[in-house]
């Protein structure tokens, strides 16, 4: 046998092992079964396994975006969304998480939130028709595109400061307080007042990190403290999801928490 007679035949005994191998893994596979989908797209196992220590203890509410229950007309409203702020499976943590709180009027619950992304709550909790609204951000209004769809929300005003903290963004919304109250002292009319609709999302930790969830808390305690006729309402956007698979799965996937100061 000549020689490129023997490549040929080793050529094509491999082919033939190869299909054959192939076949085999083939006819092994369960076509029935659907192929494995990416953690954001896969059902909840956690959406309605609301704790019986969290139902107890909290008021408990459907998706209706707050705005809808909660804005009041007859004095200036101040909706904040903490951005990655969600309920963890450890009551425990939610717990320590308001204790900066608890020495304020308040009202603790838990919230239905449909997706995890942060846009999909600015949507959903801030859109609004009211003539005096504004809007205000810790960052650049490029970040999400905000630039393009806050305006869609129903806001004619939005403030952004790139790189703001969130002790800078309130001493902002102090200012507008402020303000308003100033000119309310002057005409006893609400009407007078510049904003009665203020939102804010606040930037504090992607993956959820407690001891910056708390300060920004503080911050914010304290702010309700220098307004004590404001009404305040907290919210977290969605559970961490900027993170590792372990840091995710320890928060239920659909609720985030809520705080109203000065009920």
């Amino acid at each position: 046998m000549k020689r490129w007679q023997l490549v040929n035949l080793v050529a094509f005994i491999v082919l033939v092992f190869a299909t054959v191998s192939l076949v085999y893994v083939l006819g092994t596979m369960n076509y029935t079964t659907p192929l494995a989908k990416p953690w954001h797209l896969l059902p909840s196992i956690h959406e309605d396994s609301l704790s019986t220590i969290y139902k107890k203890e909290y008021q408990i509410l459907g998706k209706t975006p707050l705005r809808v229950d909660l804005f009041d007309s007859s004095q200036a409203n101040v909706f904040i969304l903490i951005d990655a702020w969600g309920v963890p499976l450890q009551e425990h943590l939610l717990k320590d998480d308001l204790i900066v709180l608890d020495s304020l009027p308040h009202q603790f619950a838990l919230h239905r939130r449909l997706a995890n992304y942060t846009r999909h709550a600015e949507h959903a909790e801030f859109r609004n028709d009211y003539a005096n609204s504004i809007f205000l951000f810790g960052g650049d209004s490029l970040q999400f595109h905000r630039q393009d769809y806050i305006p869609t929300l129903g806001f004619q005003n939005m403030l952004f400061c790139a790189k703001c903290s969130n002790e800078t963004m309130l001493k902002k919304i102090d200012s507008l307080l402020n303000r308003a109250l100033s000119k309310d002292s002057a005409t006893n009319s609400i009407e007078q007042k510049d904003y009665q609709f203020i939102a804010w999302t606040a930037t504090v930790s992607p993956n959820g990190d407690h001891n910056k969830i708390q300060h920004a808390l503080q911050l914010i305690a304290d702010f309700a403290r220098r307004h004590p006729k404001t009404r305040i309402i907290i919210q977290g956007t969605h559970r961490p999801v900027l993170c590792g698979p372990n840091t995710r799965n320890n928060y239920l996937s659909h609720w985030v928490p809520v705080v109203v100061l000065n009920p």
